[in-house]
C-alpha cells in the first residue's frame, strides 16, 4: 500500500446467488480508490470511491479483470472513462 497507487474492494463475496431482503443477488461491485496519506503522516488510508465496478456474481473473474485493468490505467494517469462500469 503506498499512497498515489490504486485498489479495489467489493463488500459482497461472489460466488453463488445470495437471498437478501428475499430478492436474489444477481450481480456485485467493486469499488477502485486511491491510497491517501493519514493526517498524522503515518500510514496511508482509503479515498472515496473514484470508479465502481459492477457485473454478475457468476463471472467474478470478468470483474475482477475489468477492476485490475482500471486500476493500472489510473495509476498511470491515463483513465478517462465513467465513474461507473459494467461488466
Amino acid at each position: 500500500m503506498e499512497a498515489g497507487k490504486h485498489g479495489f474492494i467489493g463488500a459482497c463475496a461472489p460466488g453463488e446467488q445470495k437471498v437478501f431482503m428475499g430478492f436474489n443477488q444477481l450481480t456485485f461491485s467493486v469499488g477502485i480508490f486511491e491510497w491517501i496519506p493519514k493526517s498524522g503522516g503515518k500510514g496511508v488510508k482509503k479515498s472515496a470511491v473514484k470508479v465502481r465496478v459492477t457485473g454478475p456474481c457468476s463471472n467474478p473473474e470478468a470483474v475482477k479483470a475489468k477492476a485490475e485493468e482500471i486500476v493500472a490505467q489510473l495509476d498511470a494517469g491515463t483513465y478517462s472513462g465513467p465513474k461507473n462500469v459494467k461488466v
